[in-house]
């Protein structure tokens, strides 16, 4: 499964990634505030290209910024317009205002259990964390889970990941932060591992025989990154 990191800075541009990405990305991951900075309501955004697209759709959760009254009025609109889930994440720290400290992504996830919604629920994994603290997660048994911080060296350590989350039912798609323009300066600065174009037909083809998909995340350069990434396609 081929996922795309759409990130909703206007509706134009939504439109524009989503006619290039029609025939390459099976499904859209749409991040809420990334960086702490505001962009377009992440929720929004999805029912706006499932009711308009048709397409298939997780929006990110920021757990910073509501309650839990706010977390069930929003798992409402998710069941009720057919949204297929939802990423529960803290998020990164708000650029303006105060952190809401109600509930945190384990807890959002076992009320939502315990509610009785159906649609499938994510959590986030860091490979920067050690393999235990890993399997402590993947046993909660979300449905899914976004991997970040993948690259060269965890090659190993991302085999055994996915390996955990077959054996426990949940799927695993993997982020792979494609390298190349001005993409590159914006992962140094946040210091995170990104692939390069030349290596990443390798890592898809890795992370494609030992899990469940791939998320693709190309932030300054997302129309050139859908073009390479149909390229190397497995």
């Amino acid at each position: 499964m081929y996922l795309f990191e759409l990130v909703p800075w206007s509706r134009r541009d939504v439109d524009r990634l989503l006619d290039a990405g029609r025939d390459v990305f099976d499904a859209y991951t749409i991040p809420e505030g990334p960086g702490g900075y505001p962009g377009l309501f992440s929720v929004a955004t999805a029912m706006y290209i499932k009711l308009m697209y048709g397409f298939s759709v997780y929006p990110h959760l920021r757990l910073y910024d509501i309650n839990r009254l706010a977390l069930l009025s929003i798992a409402n609109a998710i069941r009720e317009y057919g949204i297929d889930g939802l990423v529960l994440l803290r998020g990164d720290k708000p650029w303006r205002g105060g952190i809401v400290e109600d509930i945190g992504s384990e807890e959002a996830l076992e009320l939502l259990r315990k509610k009785g919604y159906v649609f499938r629920k994510g959590l986030i994994i860091s490979l920067n964390y050690p393999l235990d603290k890993i399997k402590e997660r993947i046993d909660l048994g979300a449905d899914f889970y976004h991997v970040i911080n993948y690259g060269e060296d965890r090659e190993d350590k991302l085999v055994r990941v996915c390996r955990m989350g077959r054996e426990r039912g949940s799927d695993i798609y993997v982020f792979i932060l494609l390298g190349f323009g001005r993409n590159i300066e914006l992962f140094r600065k946040l210091n995170q591992p990104f692939i390069g174009v030349d290596e990443l037909r390798d890592h898809m083809e890795l992370i494609m025989d030992n899990c469940s998909g791939i998320v693709l995340s190309s932030p300054f350069e997302p129309m050139e990154g859908i073009r390479i990434f149909s390229k190397h396609l497995v």
